[in-house]
């Protein structure tokens, strides 16, 4: 049952609550429903909580996200004009005056905004940005609630479903733009936000507050609020699909135009032989767990496959792991298992494994002599196609976290 769901239910049942009493109720009810909302648990929240965008990543989502921030004050005029209350409009013109940097038009937020997206993320001409169809749509949505919604159900909509929701939603933003090597004093914008907006949600909210008396003031509130979140989750989760796509789409670019990637390479870009240099990429050892390898990238000029050669020593193995990417393991010399899944595979010079995708793996030397394989991987296309760390190294607690963040076959 949902929550507006289970207190319309609660209501009709006799209460010997005070009015003022059942609003407080109804006020607790509906910041729940704006605390649960399914926006928290959407993918590019959750992308910018663990630190998985780019700076290219971040520059289209604000990019994107700078006609809403430069449409702000529209929203809050619109609310303006439909408030009964001339001393609710003199706060709500204090927010506008806020909002628009008061005496000094370059401290408006919409402009700090601006100087964000140009010194933090190299957006050189912000009046140039192409706004995808997701973007127009939500700005328009937006306004066009406030515009013709009932006034209480529109200073819901922005008090608990926009200026409500600021602080917990650009701290989450400010913690990917960090572990993006954003630097702080690039953040002014949502430094500002996070510190006083929940000042203005409060202005909002009593606005709202002022209406509890009229009929359905409850579920009118309730869902001009989960309308404003369903607007702003539903445009994160196609700015998130956008991201894949265009993450690809250079890739997918030449594959169309049948470009040659051979063409202004050199010899050694196509063929490695035996003792040619290597790319060391990764070694681990944690002798309790009998755990002892390395693996070396082939410098080879390829788009999506990877090969890497990777070396066991007698008697161990390498870390249990899954990722993204597929891999063929074709083993060169030695004798041992692989382990996919729940299988127990034998191995020796000449076999040919797959791994796929996100299968649990292990390989193991068996052998008196050193185990060595070529594991070729699709990993530059997964990198690029799967947002997040495409290698999960979780497997065992005992195997050091600050090592397990580079890729192996």
């Amino acid at each position: 049952m949902s929550v507006i769901a289970a207190f319309s239910r609660r209501e009709a049942v006799p209460t010997p609550a005070l009015p003022g009493e059942v609003v407080d109720h109804q006020l607790v009810t509906l910041h729940q429903l704006q605390h649960d909302h399914p926006l928290w648990r959407c993918g590019l929240l959750a992308a910018f909580a663990q630190g998985e965008l780019s700076r290219e990543d971040l520059r289209y989502v604000f990019s994107q996200y700078h006609l809403y921030t430069s449409s702000f004050t529209r929203f809050l005029a619109a609310v303006m004009v439909s408030c009964e209350n001339d001393l609710f409009r003199a706060e709500l013109s204090e927010n506008l005056w806020e909002e628009g940097g008061g005496c000094e038009p370059e401290r408006r937020h919409a402009q700090i905004f601006r100087r964000f997206l140009h010194d933090a993320l190299g957006v050189d001409d912000v009046d140039r940005i192409e706004y995808a169809a997701c973007t127009r749509h939500f700005v328009r949505e937006y306004l066009t609630y406030v515009q013709h919604a009932e006034p209480m159900a529109a200073a819901a909509f922005l008090a608990l479903g926009t200026e409500g929701i600021v602080s917990r939603m650009y701290t989450i933003m400010r913690t990917g733009l960090c572990r993006a090597g954003i630097p702080e004093t690039s953040l002014e914008f949502f430094d500002l936000h996070i510190a006083c907006d929940d000042e203005h949600a409060v202005t909002l909210e009593r606005l709202m507050r002022s209406y509890a008396g009229r009929p359905g003031w409850f579920e009118a509130c309730a869902g001009a609020v989960d309308r404003a979140l369903g607007l702003r989750a539903e445009f994160f989760d196609q700015l998130l699909d956008d991201l894949k796509a265009r993450r690809l789409r250079p890739m997918l670019g030449r594959m169309h135009a049948r470009e040659s990637l051979a063409r202004g390479v050199d010899d050694a870009a196509l063929h490695h032989r035996p003792g040619d240099p290597a790319v060391t990429m990764y070694a681990n050892e944690v002798e309790k767990l009998g755990i002892q390898f390395t693996v070396e990238r082939l410098p080879l000029a390829a788009e999506v496959l990877d090969p890497r050669v990777v070396r066991i020593p007698a008697g161990t193995r390498n870390e249990k792991h899954k990722h993204a990417h597929e891999t063929l393991i074709h083993l060169l010399e030695g004798t041992g298992q692989v382990v996919v899944d729940d299988r127990v595979l034998p191995v020796r010079a000449g076999d040919t494994v797959l791994v796929p995708r996100w299968a649990v793996h292990q390989t193991q030397n068996l052998g008196a002599t050193e185990l060595r394989f070529l594991a070729v991987t699709d990993f530059r296309l997964s990198e690029r196609a799967y947002l997040g760390d495409p290698t999960d190294y979780r497997m065992h607690p005992d195997v050091d976290a600050e090592r397990r963040r580079s890729p192996t076959g």
